[in-house]
């Protein structure tokens, strides 16, 4: 039995706050693509704190939002308050989910979470959901693996600190693990997994790039957001976790006093067969 915790407990406001929306180029190149429309039924699995949500609902669309995060539904509902008309929102997974009226949808799409979903379930579930023609569209972000010298040398130094305070301060009792995933995939990975399915043909894949730049305390914020790490400072006496802070901070301020990152977007649309 997994009883491990929500991977995002207790850091849904750090997360809403730190962690990056979708290129605007991406969102369009979508309504382009698939030639949207606002008569369209579009179904989002996995909204999370709403960050694609807001980008669709901000240009007209009607979505039926599904997140099985509680702390991070709290943060969607209160988001999309203003597009009470336009959005709905269930707190459930997406495997237990199902629509009302039998609904079928035009466009289903997932930001940053399908990797999340029961593989047993999802594809089946989006082609029966989907109507004839319809879309499935999957789109995510990974850190770049192309770091300036100074990136290297600040994660490097910071990945030291970590694991100093896990050898010398973590109790692995005082917490139970949160799921986890990186979410990253290697090169034509998600490609052969679609495609390995026979349910969709994928009609279009897409790269973004982007670079953010992180202040000490937005680049604990981005460290924190991610459960894995949340795991580690769950096992940590708060004054512990006090210490590493300062010398993270302290390592990124001796070297510029931010840190670069590059952030690689992958879209993929593909259409039921």
């Amino acid at each position: 039995m997994d009883n491990k915790i929500e991977p995002y407990k207790d850091i849904a406001l750090i997360y809403e706050e730190i962690r990056p929306s979708y290129p605007e180029e991406l969102i369009n190149d979508i309504l382009k693509i698939t030639n949207l429309n606002y008569k369209d039924k579009i179904l989002e699995i996995g909204a999370g704190t709403g960050k694609a949500t807001v980008q669709f609902a901000d240009k007209g669309y009607k979505i039926d939002a599904i997140e099985i995060g509680k702390d991070m539904g709290e943060v969607l509902i209160n988001k999309c308050k203003k597009y009470d008309s336009n959005v709905s929102i269930e707190i459930t997974s997406f495997e237990e989910w199902n629509p009302q009226n039998t609904t079928k949808y035009d466009v289903i799409y997932c930001a940053q979470a399908f990797h999340w979903l029961d593989n047993n379930v999802k594809y089946n579930k989006c082609y029966n959901l989907l109507k004839d023609n319809g879309f499935l569209i999957l789109f995510w972000y990974n850190a770049s693996e192309e770091k300036t010298e100074k990136t290297k040398i600040i994660n490097q130094r910071v990945n030291e600190t970590i694991n100093k305070y896990v050898d010398n301060y973590y109790d692995n009792k005082k917490q139970i693990e949160r799921k986890n995933h990186s979410g990253i995939y290697e090169e034509d990975e998600r490609k052969a997994e679609i495609e390995g399915t026979q349910l969709f043909e994928i009609v279009n894949k897409i790269d973004y790039r982007t670079e953010i730049k992180n202040t000490p305390k937005q680049y604990l914020n981005a460290k924190k957001s991610v459960p894995a790490f949340a795991s580690i400072l769950d096992g940590m006496d708060s004054g512990i976790i006090n210490n590493m802070e300062k010398e993270i901070e302290d390592i990124i301020n001796d070297n510029g006093g931010y840190v670069g990152t590059l952030f690689d977007y992958s879209l993929y649309i593909a259409k039921k067969k």
